[in-house]
């Protein structure tokens, strides 16, 4: 019979992994990994860690930029929710801007002809 085990417990590193609280891995019998199941929050810290090693070592700029992990990270992404608080702290700051008299890109862009 197949059983899930928290990660760090499965690692035996005695560590704890904080971006991967929430992962576990799928064991038969025989504690024979079989699969690996993430959180939400744990997969994309792990692709995120992923990624952020990819950027630091690769020599090419486009393809340190152009890499699977990231592009997993922005698919992922593209389907959460707005979080209210951060629509809360938008309309604060437009408002904000207004009051300050800031130029807003769009009358930039006109004012430019860009």
């Amino acid at each position: 019979m197949n059983k899930l085990v928290s990660l760090s417990k499965f690692s035996g590193s005695g560590k704890k992994l904080p971006m991967l609280s929430d992962a576990s891995v799928v064991v038969d019998e025989r504690g024979i990994p079989l699969g690996f199941f993430f959180g939400r929050d744990s997969l994309i810290s792990l692709l995120s860690k992923i990624d952020e090693q990819f950027e630091n070592k690769v020599g090419n700029q486009r393809l340190a930029y152009d890499n699977y992990a990231g592009r997993i990270i922005d698919l992922i992404e593209e389907k959460l929710p707005v979080r209210p608080e951060f629509v809360d702290d938008l309309k604060r700051s437009i408002a904000d801007a207004k009051k300050q008299g800031w130029v807003s890109m769009n009358e930039l862009r006109s004012t430019l002809n860009v």
